[in-house]
């Protein structure tokens, strides 16, 4: 919610909080809904994470059908089971990044880094222009890479990557 404040002409904003305990969240006609307790609702709520990176199991928001601001719930390992379950659902295809598990193969040309990997999703070809611009360091050895489609891929751990990737992953970062 946006507010304007009096005395310095600028906008001001206020966070609802929501309870887990007074919150219901479910589906309906392939929609998410929300409810606060019978109170009020909202045909279409759409869950994002505040700190999708460094605190993905805290703090989410919902925005309506118009993109404004619901409220956010900090906890929600404390909503009830159907309600967690549809918000996980839905925070997972929201955030979809697959994770390196094994690299095959790493192939560098003309500017391209093309890895072969096995992720917790499959095999597939990651392909990368421009590395340096297309890193995400998380943590010194944790990393998102973007591939040229604009999919994201977590390495977990760089240092036990083979010596060529980790070469490349630290030349670019």
């Amino acid at each position: 919610m946006t507010t304007e404040d009096t005395t310095t002409g600028l906008a001001a904003y206020e966070m609802r909080i929501l309870n887990p305990e007074e919150i219901s969240i479910f589906r309906s006609n392939g929609m998410v809904r929300l409810t606060l307790q019978d109170q009020c609702s909202w045909t279409r709520a759409q869950p994002m994470r505040a700190f999708p990176l460094s605190d993905p199991e805290h703090y989410i928001g919902f925005l309506d059908i118009a993109n404004k601001d619901i409220g956010m719930v900090i906890d929600p390992s404390h909503l009830d089971h159907t309600s967690k379950q549809i918000l996980d659902e839905e925070l997972d295809r929201r955030y979809f990044v697959p994770i390196i598990r094994k690299i095959f193969s790493t192939r560098e040309e003309y500017g391209t880094v093309t890895w072969d990997v096995e992720t917790d999703r499959g095999r597939r070809n990651v392909i990368v222009r421009n590395l340096r611009d297309n890193i995400q360091e998380l943590s010194s050895t944790r990393i998102i890479v973007t591939d040229v489609d604009g999919n994201r891929f977590e390495f977990p751990d760089i240092s036990l990557a083979d010596g060529k990737t980790q070469g490349l992953i630290l030349r670019n970062l």
